[in-house]
């Protein structure tokens, strides 16, 4: 079965909206470095007085503010979505195959 370039462009977009995207859930959103050098990671943390306030999928934990290094997002360069990555592919890849027609011994030639 012959998909055409047009079908595989299109199930190559489907599958990366699919299995490209990393699940938002699963990534977290800060990591705490610790005065002890541990590492924590969290979907969210916030500073309240003196305290720390780790939130992770499973728990919360507080502790106290002295004990914190640092805190950094987690959240790398965001991603555009296959859409935007993918726009204008059909026009390119139509130019791309014009022009290897066109530069092939006994090609159509410019119109």
């Amino acid at each position: 079965m012959d998909l055409g370039l047009g079908g595989k462009a299109a199930i190559v977009t489907g599958l990366l909206a699919i299995f490209g995207q990393p699940a938002r859930s699963a990534m977290a959103a800060e990591t705490v470095f610790l005065q002890d050098g541990r590492t924590i990671q969290a979907d969210k943390v916030e500073i309240v007085g003196d305290r720390v306030r780790i939130e992770k999928p499973a728990e919360t934990i507080e502790i106290p503010r002295s004990e914190v290094l640092s805190i950094h997002s987690s959240a790398g360069p965001s991603a555009p979505p296959p859409g935007e990555v993918y726009r204008g592919m059909t026009e390119q890849m139509n130019d791309k195959v014009r022009r290897e027609i066109e530069g092939r011994p006994g090609g159509s030639g410019p119109r």
